[in-house]
């Protein structure tokens, strides 16, 4: 039998719901990646504050904004901005696992009704 004859049996509806959580997973992934990528640019930066004086002066640019602080300041504002950015990271990987699991049992009982009630 046909790949294609046995989906036949599978209402509109069905596929498009699966389609649906297809484009939410996808779209989860990239929220999750850029949220990702947010916090690897802090980490570099904190990297570059290593083995630094906490009172040395240092320079703090932002497009065409300059400020001066010192290391332990901006070190400060970056674990703060990693912490704040932590807490929706963790959040949208749970809801990215949940929605994946849901996904794999929509698929595995979509499968077993295909083998159970071939078309004819």
């Amino acid at each position: 039998m046909a790949l294609a004859q046995q989906y036949s049996n599978i209402s509109e509806e069905v596929m498009e719901y699966l389609f649906e959580q297809k484009i939410r997973e996808r779209d989860l992934i990239a929220e999750k990646e850029e949220l990702k990528q947010r916090m690897n640019k802090i980490e570099e930066h904190l990297v570059l504050l290593q083995n630094r004086d906490d009172e040395l002066t240092c320079m703090i640019a932002a497009g065409n904004l300059y400020q001066l602080s010192t290391v332990k300041l901006v070190r400060e504002g970056l674990l703060a901005s990693l912490t704040a950015s932590m807490q929706p990271y963790l959040k949208l990987h749970r809801k990215l696992l949940r929605l994946q699991q849901h996904i794999r049992e929509d698929h595995s009982v979509l499968y077993e009704n295909l083998l159970r009630h071939p078309s004819t």
